[in-house]
């Protein structure tokens, strides 16, 4: 038994030392070595940055897909341009789907959070959070 439990611990203080725990020290150039897909609009900046704002999304160069806060799923598609996507949501419904800039979120197939209720969707707030992204990804590129 003792053997067992210190097979145990040496896998696990091993793990801890290939993993780096312990290190980090606040460098600055860490945060821009984060991933960006190029600077500017596109998914895995705007990805990025909803991650750090309590979203769980992964992201690609054209769209994101995961969940809000609330854990509301979503897909968020970008476009070249705002009349690109505002003609995208024209043929979505406007029930289960918004346009912020130019991108539109698709959050439909989401069940009722209750019984007898209407299926869950994006909050405004997490609208509102979805468009700073967006924007503060337009003024870095």
């Amino acid at each position: 038994m003792t053997t067992t439990i210190r097979i145990s611990f040496a896998l696990a203080a091993m793990a801890l030392v290939l993993a780096g725990c312990g290190g980090g020290g606040g460098n600055d150039a860490a945060s821009r070595d984060i991933p960006n897909g190029g600077g500017g609009v596109n998914g895995i900046s705007v990805g990025n940055c909803l991650n750090n704002e309590d979203f769980l999304v992964q992201p690609s160069q054209t769209t994101v897909d995961g969940q809000s806060p609330a854990g509301v799923g979503f897909s968020l598609r970008f476009y070249p341009n705002e009349k690109a996507a505002a003609a995208a949501f024209k043929t979505k419904n406007p029930k289960t789907t918004a346009k912020v800039e130019n991108a539109v979120v698709d959050f439909k197939g989401n069940p009722s959070p209750y019984a007898g209720a209407p299926p869950a969707k994006i909050s405004q707030t997490e609208l509102t959070v979805i468009k700073q992204c967006i924007d503060q990804n337009k003024e870095e590129s």
